[in-house]
């Protein structure tokens, strides 16, 4: 068998494998799902996979039902020894694993909306002609014969073409179908550049986000979907710049409302003298989310006066106590999510190994010692006082009882 037989043959095999999937799936997948989801009830089987396929929602749906009653399909999501699938990489009838129908489902569903939300090509794509001979040329002058027409070999990509064919190789799961709508906001140059990293994105904030304000010039995603690594600078400190931004795009000018416009830069620089081995220590105990350690650092700062910030975490900081105060830290998960608890949170830590007056290692604070004051001296007693000192006092009188008793006689 040649090569080029050999490719025909497994495009053969292919084709055969997919229309078995559409076949199921058109019949007796629809069907079940026909009983299952009310909103399918009143369309025929086949209007059923239309309808499930176009929307991401309802497909979404349709992906619960099946994880959460696989005992439906038992009959029909099968191996080839006819027994049911347990795990996504097992073979199926058609000779598909699970997964790769999963994902053929997901990029359909996908080409189908983006195409539906963004638009197809409408420009026609022509064959190319072959130039005509002198006697062509000249028959067609003298109108012996029509000018050959050119056969139109479709359409070009439109824009949701386009976006579904940077985003086809990263269609893979079914928790991207809710994303689809998200999906359809990008651009295909950022999808295509960002290549398998989209699929680190499973938030559709994050997705809005990237729609916002796309990849930076080096390629890399925005500051608000980076860890907290994107804070430092080369030499491991904190940029001053990346400070401010994430400061900006974190909203925490309500929190810290003495870091104005002019503050933050003062702020920032100050922050940025921060010993790099401290800012090593601590994005590990926030778990590298950036906006946790972005709190974290501005509620520390604010917290301390900047001579007590720079004897905390400044260069040749104490790194016995930075080291306590990231174990502390570690042991307070899971962090609050909310920027004002996360600034609570923040505040406690830092009071837990570092004085907040000074900026010293807790243990190493002197407190000043309490001085009480003198008591007064009793005062002098008076001549009168005196006299009545010297005179005896009279004895207690007898009790009534023995007087008695002494008088009567006894007989």
């Amino acid at each position: 068998m040649t090569a080029e037989r050999a490719v025909l043959t497994e495009r053969g095999q292919q084709q055969q494998q997919l229309a078995a999937i559409r076949d199921a799936l058109k019949t007796h997948i629809a069907t079940i799902l026909h009983a299952q989801v009310p909103e399918l009830s009143d369309l025929s089987p086949h209007a059923a996979y239309d309808h499930i396929l176009n929307s991401p929602e309802m497909l979404h749906r349709c992906f619960q039902v099946f994880r959460e009653k696989p005992d439906l399909f038992r009959k029909v999501v099968m191996t080839p020894a006819h027994r049911p699938v347990t795990s996504g990489d097992e073979p199926l009838l058609c000779g598909r694993t699970l997964d790769e129908v999963v994902a053929l489902v997901v990029r359909t569903s996908a080409k189908r909306y983006f195409r539906s939300t963004l638009g197809v090509g409408t420009r026609p794509i022509y064959a190319p002609l072959a130039p005509p001979s002198l006697l062509q040329k000249a028959a067609i002058q003298i109108g012996l014969k029509k000018p050959p027409r050119r056969r139109i070999l479709g359409t070009e990509d439109g824009p949701g073409d386009n976006l579904y064919s940077a985003f086809r190789a990263n269609l893979l799961f079914e928790w991207q179908v809710p994303l689809l709508p998200n999906y359809a906001t990008l651009e295909p140059r950022v999808v295509s550049k960002l290549g398998s990293r989209i699929l680190d994105l499973r938030d559709p904030k994050q997705i809005d986000i990237l729609a916002a304000d796309g990849l930076t010039p080096e390629g890399f995603l925005p500051l608000m979907l980076a860890d907290a690594t994107r804070l430092c600078d080369v030499q491991g400190g904190l940029s001053p710049a990346a400070l401010a931004e994430a400061f900006t795009k974190l909203g925490l000018e309500a929190m810290f409302p003495l870091f104005d416009e002019t503050g933050l830069k003062r702020a920032v620089s100050q922050i940025s003298v921060m010993d790099p081995t401290a800012v090593l220590a601590l994005i590990p105990a926030l778990e590298r989310d950036l906006r946790a350690f972005t709190v974290f650092i501005f509620s520390v700062f604010s917290k301390l006066e900047p001579k007590a910030f720079k004897q905390a975490l400044g260069p040749h900081c104490p790194q016995w106590a930075v080291q306590k105060l990231a174990k502390h830290i570690h042991t307070c998960r899971p962090w609050p999510r909310s920027l004002p608890g996360m600034k609570t949170a923040s505040e406690k830590a830092l009071a837990f190994a570092f004085d907040t007056l000074t900026g010293l290692p807790a243990k190493d604070v002197v407190r000043s010692p309490v001085i009480t004051a003198p008591q007064a001296a009793p005062p002098k007693p008076s001549p009168a006082t005196k006299v009545a000192a010297t005179v005896p006092k009279p004895p207690p009188p007898a009790h009534s009882g023995h007087s008695r008793a002494a008088r009567t006689p006894v007989g």
